[in-house]
Parts: C-alpha cells; sequence; structure tokens
C-alpha cells in the first residue's frame, strides 16, 4: 500500500513538472477564434480585471510598413503591460529592473476571425535580474496574467 500511495505521488510530481517545464519559455500564447480588433478589446478587459492597465501601445505593422517600401505586415501590435502594485515594490527593491518592465503582450493578426495573443513569461524575463525577492513577485505576476490568458 505505502508503495502504491509513493508511486502515485512520484507520478503526480512528474506530471507538475513537466505541466511547469512548459511554462518557463519566454512567453505564452492562444489563438483565438474572433477578429484582431475583438482581440484587442477582450484583452483590455481581461487585464484591468488582473489589476493591469496598458501603458503603451505600438503598431508595429504600420511602422514597418512605413518605413520599409513593399512591405505588407499583417496588423501586430505590442501592447506594455503594468499592475502598478507589483512594479512599486520591485523597483523599490532593484530600480534597474525597469529594463524588464512593463511585460509585453502581443496581438496578431493571423486571418479573418482569428488571432493570436502572446504574453512574455514575466518570471522567465525578471530571473534575469538575479534577485530572489524580485522572483517572488514575478511569480505573482505570472499567475496573473496565465489568468488574463485563461479568460480570453
Amino acid at each position: 500500500m505505502k508503495a502504491r500511495i509513493l508511486t502515485t505521488v512520484l507520478i503526480s510530481s512528474l506530471i507538475i513538472l513537466s505541466a511547469n517545464a512548459q511554462d518557463q519559455g519566454y512567453y505564452f500564447s492562444r489563438t483565438l477564434d474572433v477578429s484582431y480588433e475583438k482581440a484587442i478589446e477582450k484583452l483590455k478587459v481581461a487585464l484591468k480585471d488582473q489589476g493591469f492597465g496598458v501603458v503603451s501601445e505600438t503598431a508595429m505593422h504600420e511602422t514597418i510598413n512605413a518605413k520599409i517600401p513593399g512591405s505588407n505586415m499583417d496588423p501586430y501590435i505590442v501592447l506594455g503591460a503594468c499592475n502598478a502594485k507589483y512594479a512599486d515594490k520591485m523597483l523599490k527593491m532593484e530600480e534597474n529592473v525597469g529594463l524588464l518592465l512593463p511585460c509585453k503582450i502581443l496581438i496578431k493578426f493571423v486571418a479573418n476571425e482569428k488571432s493570436e495573443v502572446v504574453m512574455m513569461n514575466p518570471s522567465a524575463i525578471i530571473s534575469l535580474a538575479e534577485n530572489e525577492k524580485i522572483n517572488s513577485f514575478s511569480t505573482e505576476v505570472t499567475s496573473k496574467l496565465k489568468k488574463v490568458l485563461e479568460a480570453l
């Protein structure tokens, strides 16, 4: 009986570790069956629900299409999302962590009524600061951004 329990615990741990390993990349993404414009609207609402504000918005496709003759890049926007509570705490611990803020989120046109939302993994990005205190906050931010993605 004890061996069976131990085996179950070990298998469960491996499943959890493998699920977490998928989160170790530098981004998370989700394809949506909505237009590019609708994806932006939904994303902004979901961000607000998790305490984030949009502090920057860059239409990469407009810049590239304007600067590179003959370019025809599909709509691609980069949002800078910030949860001021977490940003304030991290910046007070280490001013230069601002280089890694705000959290970047992409919304890409895929096709009519299909778009993709791609967001950075704060835990992976903030780990570059090599500061354990800041890493604990980035874990919370990562959890909130995953909730945003799930809500879309």
